[in-house]
């Protein structure tokens, strides 16, 4: 079976990175887990690139099928709507999918 990645990256305000990266690690990615066949979430800080997005979340999903089940689920909208509720106004993201295809 396939893994499947889900890959969130946004930026935010300087003045609200503090608290975004707080309820990020301690609110926001212990809730995507709890998602029944999600395996793991690890977040990352850019570097370098020119792109304008500053972090980046990887989600893993036991399947392609499991992750299709949670972009089409009640708890994703759940989330999506806490994330807008509390940095929907400092924050832009984009959101994407990938499958493994090797090996």
């Amino acid at each position: 079976m396939a893994v499947g990645l889900f890959v969130v990256r946004a930026t935010i305000t300087a003045e609200r990175e503090d608290a975004f990266n707080r309820w990020y690690n301690e609110e926001h990615l212990p809730q995507v887990l709890r998602y029944n066949g999600a395996v793991s979430g690890r977040r990352y800080r850019k570097l370098t690139g020119e792109d304008r997005y500053a972090y980046m979340a990887v989600y893993e999903f036991a399947s392609e099928d499991v992750f299709r089940r949670f972009r089409d689920s009640d708890h994703l909208k759940k989330l999506v709507k806490d994330y807008d509720a509390n940095f929907g106004t400092t924050s832009e993201r984009e959101r994407s999918a990938y499958v493994q295809i090797w090996p």
